[in-house]
């Protein structure tokens, strides 16, 4: 195993004026080198961080967090660092947590460490929590191994990691790529606690509607096409192999692939219930079909039954939202949640 190497910050930003320059100090005071990738900001988000220090890179028009993350990559490969710590430009991240990130890589350098939020649900409203434990259940039956947080930036990637997997998704969706990916290839994710530093009217860029749809479409993309190939090759846990293997297979453009993903959720249902089928039958054969669940700490059969009581999860939380809008909060999904998509991997 090699040592870990020379590692720099870099930021994802995109009208971020107000908050680069104190993340970027932030981060110089344990890294020496912070690379911006200003992503088609129309206020002074290059001015202000080329002010604080940082190495900036322009893009001319907004083309999402996923372009400006291989940009990144790339530069800070050119510029001889090994791994980077991947730092929100909005100022929720406190750059006093990346000497612990430093030493977690140093620990296990081939990891990607994750921030994790988890650790204070209370902090966290109760429609997005119960999200993000949806979201983790499905991207840790994917990525094969328990990860806390599925859907914090504040990431320390290995570059030797990133160079090794096909990039192909866009905007909010490509950290989701990475990470299942990544732990689909065997490669080891390890999660950090960290508090986030939420300000009053805090802007994000993340849409709830559209970028949680985009991030679902392709975990529920994935796993259809990771069941298949454990279906067929038994005894197989790891079918991310590098680029054009995998799901990486159906990927023709971005067109053919929004086509497929939209396909595969119309299908999802009918396929988990065969899958389902399959894995009881194969099995009491002796045949290792579906190895990659083997590890997930809950009974198969619940995992598959879970896909098929999305339809009830969605009609419970479109109530929960309505009552919302009256001043009532019944958190009905909290409860159902908390039954039928549990903490992966621990018990």
């Amino acid at each position: 195993m090699k040592g870990a190497g020379p590692v720099c910050a870099v930021v994802p930003a995109f009208n971020s004026e107000e908050t680069i320059g104190d993340v970027v100090r932030g981060v110089l005071r344990h890294l020496p080198v912070a690379i911006v990738a200003d992503d088609g900001s129309s206020d002074g988000t290059s001015r202000a961080a080329a002010a604080a220090g940082a190495a900036v890179i322009r893009v001319p028009e907004n083309r999402g967090k996923g372009n400006s993350l291989r940009l990144l990559f790339a530069e800070a490969k050119r510029r001889g660092f090994s791994a980077v710590v991947a730092i929100d430009s909005d100022g929720q991240h406190d750059p006093e947590d990346i000497p612990r990130f430093l030493a977690a890589h140093r620990e296990d350098p081939e990891a990607i460490i994750l921030g994790s939020r988890m650790g204070d649900p209370a902090a966290i409203p109760a429609h997005r929590y119960n999200s993000m434990l949806v979201a983790r259940f499905y991207i840790c039956l994917a990525a094969n191994r328990f990860v806390d947080d599925t859907q914090c930036g504040y990431r320390l990637y290995p570059l030797s990691l990133t160079g090794s997997i096909a990039m192909s998704k866009e905007r909010f969706v490509s950290e989701t790529e990475i990470l299942i990916k990544a732990g689909d290839s065997g490669t080891p994710v390890r999660s950090l606690p960290i508090v986030p530093l939420y300000k009053p009217r805090q802007k994000t860029h993340f849409r709830s509607v559209p970028d949680v749809a985009a991030i679902s479409v392709y975990v529920i993309s994935y796993l259809m096409v990771k069941w298949a190939i454990e279906t067929f090759r038994p005894g197989v846990k790891y079918t991310y192999r590098g680029a054009g293997t995998g799901r990486d297979r159906i990927f023709l453009g971005p067109g053919t692939d929004r086509m497929f993903e939209a396909l595969m959720v119309l299908l999802c249902m009918p396929l988990s219930a065969l899958y389902g089928a399959l894995y009881f039958v194969l099995r009491t054969l002796g045949i290792r079909s579906f190895e990659g669940l083997q590890g997930c700490g809950v009974p198969v059969g619940k995992v598959f039954a879970s896909t098929l009581l999305l339809p009830v999860l969605m009609a419970i939380s479109i109530t929960d939202l309505v009552c919302g809008r009256f001043g009532f909060r019944p958190n009905l999904s909290g409860g159902f949640v908390r039954r039928f998509y549990p903490n992966l991997w621990i018990t």
